[in-house]
């Protein structure tokens, strides 16, 4: 097992789900911090309670998110820096002081970015979340390339339109990609299912075993990969 550290900007979410991770696995295996993933003051502190916590940082899962939809000629300027702070300049940070950790414990660690089937394929109208999730996926390989001397692996999720518990789909971007389809925002699930090869919805349980696959010895040789858990969007095909 593990023990988490769930560091969220909503620290009561986080720390409901350390609370059942406790209730379940036992006391003192999951703590919760507050964590702006563009504040760099925020995320040094996380990982200095996480080392004094917990003795160090083996593995961390770069998963902050957010999701904007709107015709290129119509996105704003600060809709183009909301995504990129968040999804670029954050992951970007995180990462970068899991790596200076992960350098100065001296045994390697496994980091899993969380991207999308959009960083692949360029989803309509969505210019400004699927550029920063391509980002994300080439930083990933980038830091792969540097951390391999070290032991420092990074490798790179991509999933597609998991539409169950996720707050990002219970909002304004549920409606717009079903604009973006035209369709309406119920059916959208049943149209994400009709259009992968294997006739699947992907849930979160799916997601969580690539990440798991990732951060285990199982996937010890392996660094700056790509893994689509989309249920075979061809479009999205890596290549």
């Amino acid at each position: 097992g593990a023990h988490v550290v769930l560091a969220d900007l909503n620290l009561e979410g986080a720390q409901k789900v350390a609370d059942e991770i406790n209730a379940r696995h036992g006391d003192s295996r999951a703590i919760a911090v507050k964590m702006d993933v563009t504040s760099e003051e925020q995320i040094a502190d996380a990982y200095a309670v996480t080392a004094l916590t917990f003795g160090g940082v083996d593995i961390i899962v770069n998963n902050a998110g957010l999701a904007t939809s709107s015709p290129f000629d119509e996105t704003s300027l600060k809709e183009w820096n909301l995504n990129m702070n968040v999804l670029g300049t954050g992951y970007f940070l995180v990462a970068r002081e899991a790596f200076k950790l992960m350098k100065q414990q001296g045994i390697g660690g496994s980091m899993v970015f969380i991207g999308s089937k959009n960083a692949i394929y360029a989803g309509k109208n969505a210019t400004a979340y699927s550029a920063a999730k391509a980002l994300e996926a080439h930083l990933a390989r980038c830091i792969a390339a540097e951390g391999g001397e070290f032991g420092i692996r990074v490798n790179t999720v991509l999933p597609d339109a998991i539409l169950q518990g996720s707050a990002i789909w219970n909002g304004a971007w549920r409606n717009e990609r079903a604009a973006a389809y035209g369709i309406e925002p119920d059916q959208l699930e049943e149209y994400y299912r009709k259009r992968t090869t294997l006739l699947v919805n992907i849930y979160p349980a799916d997601i969580a075993e690539g990440i798991a696959f990732f951060a285990s010895s199982k996937a010890e040789k392996t660094t700056g990969c790509m893994l689509t858990i989309d249920g075979g969007v061809p479009a999205a095909f890596t290549r």
